[in-house]
């Protein structure tokens, strides 16, 4: 999860740069508009999973503080409201690159960051070392296979180019060794040219 976290940080970080480089730019914006939506669901995928396979065994089995439990729903909620909103204007920017539309994504975006940074903290400090002593290998598998399930294959070397970007050698060991063998050859051999394509494209 902390690897996720630092994919959801450092895209949500840049996002409101890269809308207001591309105003009034139509091929750029098809670019960053194809990433947003990307990272748009990526997040709404992570929240989904947590709220479905992770939060309600932790309610059950876990003693926790109500108090923290309430602000991590009003937390997801926030966001939500916030994905929810770019992602109804996405769209028609990713065609347009009106600079007025990318100014409100980007202003949306900055307003939702202290949020999300303050929720990804508290998971990371308060929940998973929880999660460690109360959900089983498989339950804990299975909130990693709701995330992968929701990515297209045509996509998932790129997402695994992200995901490994700011690792160190150990943390990319280890989380390599749950992908599948021939997703790590095929990330070898040509998935990792192509993140770097992408985001070179991206980010200028």
């Amino acid at each position: 999860m902390v690897l996720i976290h630092r994919v959801i940080r450092r895209e949500f970080g840049q996002l409101p740069r890269l809308f207001r480089s591309a105003a009034h730019d139509r091929a750029r914006s098809k670019v960053i508009g194809a990433h947003a939506r990307e990272m748009l669901e990526f997040l709404h995928t992570h929240h989904t999973g947590e709220d479905e396979l992770l939060f309600p065994l932790l309610r059950e089995r876990a003693v926790l503080d109500p108090e923290l439990m309430d602000r991590m729903d009003a937390q997801h909620a926030q966001v939500n409201d916030a994905v929810g909103a770019i992602g109804a204007e996405l769209p028609t920017w990713t065609a347009s690159a009106d600079a007025a539309a990318g100014e409100r994504m980007a202003a949306l975006i900055e307003a939702m960051m202290p949020t999300l940074i303050d929720h990804l903290a508290e998971e990371e400090q308060y929940l998973l070392p929880i999660v460690s002593v109360t959900l089983t290998q498989s339950e804990w598998d299975a909130l990693g296979k709701h995330g992968m399930s929701a990515i297209p294959l045509t996509r998932r070397l790129v997402v695994l180019g992200h995901i490994t970007e700011e690792t160190d050698e150990a943390e990319r060991q280890r989380f390599l060794q749950v992908v599948p063998a021939p997703a790590r050859w095929a990330y070898q051999l040509f998935g990792h040219r192509q993140f770097i394509r992408e985001t070179t494209a991206i980010r200028g």
